[in-house]
Parts: C-alpha cells; structure tokens; sequence
C-alpha cells in the first residue's frame, strides 16, 4: 500500500511542478512531457498486455493513412509511451469508445475488478477530488484549442484561404512566439489524461491512458503537417491533415469526456 501511495505521489508531484514557457521549441515541450511519460513507464507493464477491443483500423474506410507511416519506434513522437509504443497495435483512426462494452475483459487490461454502484470498476477508479482540480487547471486552455482548430477547418474550406491567418492558427511557438492554443493545448491534454485516468488503485500509465496519448501524438503530427503545407500553400494536403487532426481530437475526447460527470464540469466540445 505504501508503495502504492509513493507512486501516486511522485506522478502527481511531476505533473503539478512541470513548468514549460511558451516561448520554449518544439523539441523542449517534447523533451518536457516525455519526462512525465517516463515517469509512468518505469512501472512494469504487463507482458501479455491484450489487444484492445475495438474495431480493425484496416477494416475502417481511411482516405488518407497517415496512421500507416514509419513512426521510427515513436522517437519522434510527443510522448514516446503510448498505446502503440506498447503493444505494436493501432487504435482506430475514429474512436467510438462509447460502444465498447463497459465489462469487457479486453478493454479492462488488469481484469475484473471490485465494483460497486459508487466506484465502479476500482482498478480504474478516478475520485472526484482528483478530478475537478485537473478540470480546473487544464478546461480552459483545452476548450480554447479546440475551438481554434475548427476555425482552422472553417478557413481552409473557403474558396479562398487567408494563409496568414491560419499559419498563426498553427504556429508552433518558436523563437519567442507564443505557441497557438491549438499547438498549446497538446501539452495540456497529455497532463489533464494523465490526471483523469490515473486511478490511486493501479498508478501505472492503464489501457485508457496509452490509447489518449496515441491521439495527442496524432494531433501533434497533424499540426506538424499542417505549417509545412500551409507554408507552402498546399489545400489539399492541408484540408488532408486538418480532417486527420480533427479525428484524432475528437478520439481523444472520447475517452477523456467520460471522466468529466456533471460534478466535475462541461464535457470539451468536439472539433466541429
């Protein structure tokens, strides 16, 4: 039990001292949130982790397989441990979480757990005190992302795109610019997962986690994408990787929605 505490405590400690300004590159906020992944990851996965019970990506109607590129053992990824890193498989580009089945073994990878109508499964349970703070600290900045990457989608689907706007709608923040809300809030959803979906009862980085950080890493590469091409004035690749970026926050607040109960707060909208 006391180990347990310790654990919980040293990945709440990282994640509330991490501090990165704006102003800092690319490869800084990578380098910061790896060390929060690292944290995680220094607890032993299990080896047979099972395969998530969600559909074949392969199966699914993908014009655009940016998901089947060479991610070169994720080195050059956000957040290095994700659900790919560990486990060799990819989620759906499109996530429907809400119709995996709450009690299925595969999609619970520590098995059946203690449950009760207050708790619900106790491996992954996430109390309210944990919650709120966490919805406090991250909503805002989030929401504010968000809602700047569907304004991106609006430009890039006129007839005639102001490519100065959406370069700013997309600028990483090097220099000593600040980075957009969208590139921002990559950051910020990889901290506020790993608050939600860190249960007190199992510290390790669980099923629901690694599958949330897989789509902050597809966002990230989507945005990536995104200032090459609007650089280089290219709509249909833009239009390409904004839909592609759009799946992957939308996926992404599929899972982290379900944490945020009346209680809490507003669930995030989703990119429109």
């Amino acid at each position: 039990m006391k180990s347990v505490l310790l654990a919980t405590f040293i990945i709440a400690q990282a994640t509330s001292a991490l501090h990165v300004p704006a102003a800092d590159n690319a490869l800084t906020r990578r380098a910061a949130i790896s060390g929060i992944a690292g944290i995680a990851s220094t607890i032993i996965l299990p080896s047979n982790l099972p395969a998530p019970a969600i559909a074949d990506d392969e199966a699914q109607e993908q014009p655009y397989k940016y998901e089947n590129r060479d991610r070169n053992k994720n080195k050059d990824a956000l957040i290095r441990e994700d659900y790919w890193y560990f486990s060799g498989r990819r989620p759906p580009r499109k996530l429907d979480i809400n119709a995996l089945p709450a009690d299925d073994p595969t999609w619970n990878a520590w098995g059946e757990c203690t449950k009760s109508e207050a708790t619900g499964n106790s491996c992954v349970y996430v109390s309210l005190k944990q919650r709120i703070p966490a919805y406090g600290k991250y909503f805002f900045s989030i929401d504010n992302g968000i809602k700047e990457y569907s304004q991106l989608g609006k430009i890039l689907r006129g007839s005639n795109p102001n490519w100065n706007e959406v370069a700013k709608l997309v600028d990483p923040g090097l220099d000593t610019r600040m980075p957009s809300p969208a590139v921002d809030s990559l950051l910020k959803m990889a901290l506020f997962a790993t608050q939600m979906l860190t249960s007190p009862n199992f510290t390790g980085p669980n099923r629901e986690l690694l599958v949330s950080r897989y789509y902050i890493n597809e966002c990230a590469f989507a945005l990536d994408g995104l200032a090459k091409s609007i650089d280089e004035r290219d709509v249909a690749t833009s239009l390409a990787l904004w839909e592609y970026g759009k799946d992957s926050f939308n996926s992404y607040l599929s899972i982290l929605n379900r944490s945020i109960s009346p209680k809490v707060g507003d669930k995030i909208d989703l990119v429109s």
